[in-house]
C-alpha cells in the first residue's frame, strides 16, 4: 500500500466516524460513493488503457530528446502547449500525464504539461469566452503562458538539483 492510499484512507475512516456521531448518514455516503465509482469507472478504465499504449507506444528516441530532463526548454514548451491541447477532465488527463512520467519526461517537462492543461487547457476555452469575453480570454491566455514556463523551469532546475 502507497502512502496516498493510506492518508485517503484514513481521511475516510475518520470522516466515516465523524458522520456516524453527528448525522447518522454515513450509509447514504457509501452510496453516494458507490454511484461515483460506477458511473465514472468506464472512463476510469478507459485512460488507464489509453495511459498504457500511450507509455509503451512514445518511442524510446522522442522522449530522449523531446520530453526528458535534457530537453531543457524544447521539453517545457512542448509541455506547456501539450497540456493546453489536453483537453479532457482529471480521470482522463492523470493517468496520461503519469504515463508521460514514466515513459522518461522530465520533471519540467510534466509540470509545464499540468500547468499548461490547467491554466490555457482549450477545452475551457468555450467557457472563458462566454463568461469572459473573447478579450478576457486572449488576456489570460497571454498572461498564463509565462507561468507554465516559469512553472516547467522551476521543476526542471529542481529536477536538475535534487536528482
Amino acid at each position: 500500500m502507497n502512502q496516498t492510499t493510506i492518508i485517503l484512507s484514513g481521511a475516510a475512516i475518520i470522516l466515516i466516524f465523524v458522520n456516524a456521531r453527528k448525522s447518522g448518514k454515513q450509509v447514504e455516503g457509501f452510496k453516494s460513493g458507490l454511484k461515483l465509482l460506477l458511473n465514472s469507472l468506464s472512463l476510469i478504465i478507459c485512460a488507464f488503457i489509453l495511459a498504457g499504449m500511450i507509455e509503451v507506444l512514445i518511442p524510446v528516441e522522442f522522449v530522449e530528446n523531446w520530453l526528458s530532463k535534457g530537453a531543457g526548454l524544447k521539453g517545457i514548451f512542448l509541455g506547456t502547449f501539450g497540456g493546453m491541447l489536453l483537453a479532457m477532465g482529471p480521470y482522463a488527463a492523470f493517468p496520461i500525464i503519469g504515463s508521460i512520467l514514466s515513459a522518461g519526461a522530465g520533471w519540467g517537462t510534466v509540470v509545464a504539461l499540468i500547468t499548461g492543461w490547467c491554466l490555457l487547457g482549450l477545452s475551457k476555452a468555450p467557457f472563458e469566452t462566454a463568461f469572459g469575453g473573447i478579450k478576457f480570454y486572449v488576456y489570460k491566455t497571454l498572461i498564463s503562458i509565462p507561468f507554465c514556463f516559469a512553472a516547467g523551469l522551476l521543476a526542471h532546475l529542481a529536477q536538475m538539483v535534487l536528482v
